[in-house]
C-alpha cells in the first residue's frame, strides 16, 4: 500500500488537491487539523492491524487458504480506504477518484472499491444541506422549487447533488456546497509547508512557490459556484452548435456562490459504456479528445477535472460534460509559446524545442541537459498525436506515462529531478493521467495527429465529427474577467 500512498502524494503535488476534510459523527464536516490527522491515524492503524492479522493467519494456513486470506485482506482494506476517502471528501476523495482509473498499477480490489467515488460517496445529512440552500436562495426549498428530492443523486468532494423541478417545469440538478467546507479548505491552504517539503524531495529542480500558488488559486476557485456557473455558461455558449457535445444550461435564478442549479440531462455513466462496441467507444473518445484539445489550443482554456464521473453518454454518440469548477485560463503569451513548443517537436526542430522549454520555464538557460535527451523524453507524452497514423490508447501506454512522470528509468533516469514544473502547466498534467486514462479505458482509436493539426495548423476537418462542427463557432467567448485574472498572474 505504501507505493500507492507515495503515488498519491505525487498526484497531490501536481494538482489534484490539498485540503482534507473529515465528516464527524454528527454528519458535519470537522475542519480541525488534529481531528483530520486523528482520522488518518485511525485509518493507518486499522490497515496495519488488518495486514498483521492476515500475516499471522497465513502462518497456520495451507497454500489455498493463504491465497484466500490475502484476497480477503485486500478487499477489506480496499473497502476501508474507499469509505474513508468518501467520508473525508475534499482532496482525499478527489485522490480516490483519480486512483480508481488512472493506472492498472493500483490493485484491482482498490480500483473497484474506489470506483464508487466517481459518482457518489457517503452523503451528508439533508437538513444541513437544506439550511445552506435556503439561506443562499433566501426562501424555503418548497417555495424555490416545485419538487426537491432529499435523496442525493451524488455526493461529491465539495458539494452534494440533488434532483429537483423548477416552478416553471424544468427538470434540474442542484449542487449544494457542504457547510464549513470553504473555511476548512482555506485553513488547509494556509499551511503549505508539508507540500513544499514533499515537492522539494521529489523534484529538486522545482520552484515550489508558483506551483503551490497555482494549486491554492485553483482549489479556492472550486469553492465559488458563481464562478463555476460563469465557466459552465461560457462553455455551453461555445459549444451550443456542436451536435456531439452537450453542456447543461445554468439557471441563474436558482444559483449563488454556494448553490448551482443546472439543467438535468439523462445519460449513461462511464462504467455502463465500457462494453459498448469499439466503434462507439472510439467515437466517445474522439468527442472527449476534441473537446479538451480544441478548448486548450484554440481558446486557451482547460476544464481541469477529467474523471469518469464528469461525463454522461447517450446511444447516439453524444457526450455531456459536467462540472466546470476547476477551469484554467492560460495567458496568451504562454499559450503561444506552448503551441510553438508542440509544433517544433512535430517538425523535428530540436533547437527550437529547447529554446521554448527555456522560455516556458521547464529548464534554465544554462542547464547542461542534452537537447536530444529532452526531445526524446517529451516525445513519449506526444506519442498519441506525433505521427500521421492510427493510435490506440491503452492501459500499458498510460501506465508507462505515469512512470515517465514520477520515476523514469533507462536513459531518462533522474531527468525529472532536473526539470522544473512551470506554474501554468501544473494542471496540464491532468491531461496525461486524466484524459489519457479515460481514453485508455475506452480503448479509443483514431488518427489524433490529424485532429491535432486541425487546431494547431488550421487543417481541414479530418473526421466526420470534425466536419459536423460549425466553423463559424470558432470564436472564443470566455468570461473576460477570468481570462484577465489568469493572464495577470503570468507564466513561470
Amino acid at each position: 500500500m505504501i507505493q500507492y500512498l507515495l503515488a498519491a502524494f505525487g498526484l497531490l503535488t501536481l494538482g489534484i488537491a490539498i485540503a482534507v476534510l473529515v465528516v464527524g459523527r454528527s454528519g458535519r464536516l470537522v475542519s480541525g487539523r488534529a481531528s483530520r490527522l486523528a482520522r488518518l491515524g485511525r485509518l493507518f492503524t486499522r490497515l496495519s492491524a488488518s495486514w498483521l492479522g492476515a500475516r499471522v493467519r497465513r502462518l497456520f494456513a495451507g497454500r489455498v487458504r493463504r491465497a484466500r486470506i490475502d484476497d480477503e485482506q485486500r478487499k477489506t482494506s480496499a473497502k476501508l480506504v474507499a469509505s474513508t476517502m468518501g467520508e473525508m471528501k475534499g482532496a482525499l476523495m478527489k485522490l480516490g477518484q483519480m486512483l480508481s482509473f488512472v493506472s492498472d498499477g493500483v490493485p484491482e480490489e482498490y480500483r473497484a472499491a474506489l470506483a464508487a467515488l466517481q459518482s457518489s460517496a457517503p452523503p451528508m445529512a439533508f437538513a444541513l444541506l437544506r439550511d445552506v440552500a435556503e439561506r443562499e436562495l433566501g426562501r424555503p426549498l418548497e417555495r424555490a422549487f416545485a419538487r426537491f428530492d432529499e435523496q442525493p443523486l451524488a455526493a461529491a468532494s465539495i458539494g452534494q447533488v440533488h434532483r429537483a423541478r423548477l416552478p416553471s417545469g424544468e427538470e434540474v440538478v442542484v449542487k449544494i456546497q457542504y457547510p464549513g467546507v470553504a473555511e476548512a479548505i482555506r485553513g488547509d491552504l494556509a499551511n503549505v509547508g508539508l507540500l513544499y517539503t514533499i515537492m522539494g524531495r521529489m523534484y529538486p529542480a522545482l520552484d515550489p512557490a508558483p506551483v503551490v500558488d497555482e494549486l491554492r488559486t485553483r482549489i479556492t476557485e472550486e469553492l465559488d459556484y458563481a464562478r463555476e456557473a460563469r465557466n459552465q455558461h461560457a462553455f455551453a455558449t461555445r459549444y451550443v452548435d456542436v451536435p456531439h457535445v452537450r453542456i447543461p444550461r445554468v439557471f441563474e435564478s436558482h444559483s449563488t456562490a454556494r448553490v448551482l442549479t443546472s439543467e438535468f440531462v439523462a445519460g449513461r455513466r462511464f462504467s455502463e459504456i465500457l462494453t459498448a462496441p469499439a466503434e462507439l467507444r472510439s467515437r466517445y473518445g474522439e468527442v472527449i479528445y476534441r473537446f479538451v484539445f480544441e478548448s486548450i489550443i484554440t481558446n486557451g482554456v482547460f476544464n481541469g477535472d477529467p474523471h469518469p464521473g464528469n461525463y454522461l453518454f447517450d446511444d447516439d454518440g453524444r457526450v455531456t460534460f459536467l462540472d466546470f469548477g476547476c477551469v484554467k485560463y492560460f495567458p496568451d503569451a504562454m499559450m503561444a509559446n506552448w503551441k510553438r513548443l508542440v509544433t517544433s517537436h512535430l517538425e523535428g526542430d530540436k533547437q527550437a524545442f529547447r529554446t521554448l522549454l527555456i522560455a516556458l520555464g521547464f529548464i534554465s538557460e544554462n542547464t547542461a541537459l542534452d537537447t536530444g535527451l529532452l526531445y526524446d523524453y517529451f516525445r513519449y507524452f506526444y506519442e498519441p498525436f506525433h505521427s500521421d497514423s492510427e493510435f490506440t490508447f491503452t492501459r500499458e501506454y498510460n501506465a508507462q506515462s505515469l512512470k515517465m512522470v514520477f520515476n523514469p528509468d533507462g536513459k531518462f533516469a533522474g531527468l525529472t529531478k532536473q526539470i522544473n514544473m512551470p506554474r501554468d502547466f501544473v494542471f496540464v498534467n491532468r491531461i496525461q493521467w486524466g484524459v489519457y486514462s479515460i481514453l485508455a479505458q475506452l480503448g479509443a482509436s483514431g488518427n489524433w495527429h490529424r485532429i491535432h493539426r486541425e487546431f494547431l495548423y488550421g487543417d481541414p476537418p479530418s473526421t466526420a465529427l470534425g466536419m459536423a462542427r460549425p466553423r463559424s463557432a470558432s470564436a472564443p467567448c470566455w468570461p473576460e474577467g477570468e481570462v484577465q485574472v489568469d493572464a495577470a498572474r503570468g507564466s513561470t
